[in-house]
């Protein structure tokens, strides 16, 4: 048994079967779900104050015949000005992360996807009030969870459940509480959220040098390009350039960058804000060779 989970906010518990295959799974299944609860902490966090950063702290594990419960506990790492609030609020804040956390799990229950972005609403609205309920800050100014950021929490819940077979089980447990059993047979695809809540998608064409940093040799995955600061993924649309380099009849050095016709998609959902841009290479019109140092 646990000898000491006083300081634990929450449990997560996973029931297996003995002598079943594929042991990893079980392991891999904690860590994803720990994985994606810090995503959906720092997530969840924002709704109460966008300055405020948490971390998962590691309590205790236990590892009996047939289950692994892992005890937690949320830290707060990044601390705003005090003065905006009228209270301790800290230990606060760690509860409403555990709760909102119970209510997604919940919200999952007898589901087997989502469908439509309006079916998050009501989880979107009690994350909401939930924060409100703290009453912790002097100005009682609180934000909603972006769609996206909900859908890509519950995507990730659903990815860690995936490791798990028929005969595995999964509960979300709060000491004290009736546990919360995950469901898994839930499922969401990363690819379907943007077709979830997409409402505008706008396209342009532009010329542009791109610094190569990994290209594709089987045609199959994305390119990685440099651009100023940052990094870009493109799917090379240009399949007669795409066959000369395939065949080495293009020769591609590292540090070379290529000018090309990019095609830029920005997908916004219904609040107008972006959630997603792509890149297409339309047109490779040179390849620019790195210049040479001694």
């Amino acid at each position: 048994m646990v000898t000491d989970t006083v300081k634990a906010d929450y449990c997560l518990e996973v029931n297996y079967r003995k002598e079943s295959e594929k042991p990893s799974r079980v392991l891999k299944a904690v860590l994803d779900l720990i994985e994606a609860f810090q995503e959906i902490d720092n997530d969840l966090v924002k709704t109460i104050d966008v300055n405020i950063e948490t971390v998962i702290l590691l309590e205790d594990v236990d590892v009996q015949a047939g289950s692994i419960r892992v005890w937690l506990r949320n830290l707060i790492k990044l601390i705003p000005d005090d003065a905006a609030y009228n209270l301790d609020w800290k230990p606060i804040v760690g509860q409403n992360l555990v709760r909102a956390k119970k209510f997604m799990v919940n919200f999952l229950e007898k589901k087997t996807t989502i469908s439509s972005a309006q079916e998050i609403v009501p989880l979107q609205n009690d994350i909401y009030s939930l924060a409100e309920t703290t009453k912790i800050r002097w100005l009682p100014v609180y934000n909603k969870i972006q769609p996206k950021q909900l859908l890509d929490g519950l995507q990730r819940i659903s990815a860690g459940l995936a490791n798990l077979t028929e005969g595995d089980s999964a509960s979300y447990v709060i000491p004290d509480e009736p546990r919360a059993e995950f469901n898994l047979t839930f499922s969401i695809a990363p690819e379907s959220i943007e077709e979830l809540l997409a409402k505008d998608t706008l396209s342009s064409e532009n010329e542009m040098i791109l610094k190569i940093k990994k290209p594709d040799y089987l045609g199959e995955s994305m390119w990685d390009f440099r651009h100023g600061k940052g990094t870009i993924s493109a799917s090379m649309v240009d399949a007669e350039w795409l066959e000369k380099f395939q065949s080495r009849k293009v020769t591609v050095q590292p540090q070379n960058s290529i000018r090309a016709i990019v095609k830029i998609i920005n997908k916004y959902d219904e609040d107008e804000e972006l959630i997603a841009t792509h890149y297409e290479i339309l047109k490779v019109l040179e390849v620019i060779q790195a210049l040479k140092t001694n």
